[in-house]
């Protein structure tokens, strides 16, 4: 059985102390953070999975495991809140005339921006139209198309990221405070 990444010795402890079903439904939940799957990849009965999921993750013990597995997990795929502020940052500031020759041309997709290669472009159409000209002769015409991710959609993630908080709500929940720099709006 694969064992937890060991930082310390002492940070490992937790998982330890478990049986070996539960570690391994620490190893499994964070997979797609489904209990009562987890429970089932675990070894534990389909039948009893999702009381056996809500037991064990009501457990301080396993809790923490699982949280060490989280923290090991996106520290080996490099991912944390400055990584993905970064992207989004990338993305909501991308221009599209990047992706255009000087004469108004599409670029090839591997001159293509790395913002616009890894998921800003929702997809890219190509149409071939055989056209007829003045003189008769036909001409072959393409037609590319290119759809560009919800930008706005990004800008919310953005702004949403609590390392961010461009918009938080007040006490009572009813409005929403858009903190600019050393401005603010009230919406």
């Amino acid at each position: 059985m694969a064992k937890i990444q060991k930082t310390s010795d002492r940070r490992a402890e937790a998982f330890e102390r478990l049986t070996t079903k539960q570690q391994q439904f620490v190893l499994e939940y964070p997979k797609d953070f489904n209990g009562a799957q987890a429970a089932i990849r675990a070894g534990y009965s389909e039948n009893s999975a999702r009381q056996i999921a809500a037991e064990n993750l009501a457990k301080p013990d396993i809790q923490k495991a699982i949280s060490e597995q989280v923290v090991e997990l996106q520290r080996r795929a490099k991912v944390d809140a400055e990584y993905l502020l970064t992207i989004l940052k990338e993305d909501v500031e991308a221009d599209i005339a990047d992706l255009f020759k000087d004469n108004g041309n599409l670029k090839p997709v591997e001159d293509w921006p790395p913002a616009f290669r890894r998921g800003l472009v929702a997809s890219l159409k190509i149409k071939v139209v055989r056209a007829r000209g003045d003189d008769e002769e036909s001409q072959i015409v393409r037609i590319k198309e290119v759809r560009l991710a919800d930008r706005t959609k990004l800008k919310e993630l953005l702004g949403r990221h609590k390392a961010v908080g461009a918009f938080e709500k007040d006490e009572q929940g009813s409005e929403i405070h858009i903190h600019l720099g050393e401005k603010e709006a009230l919406l």
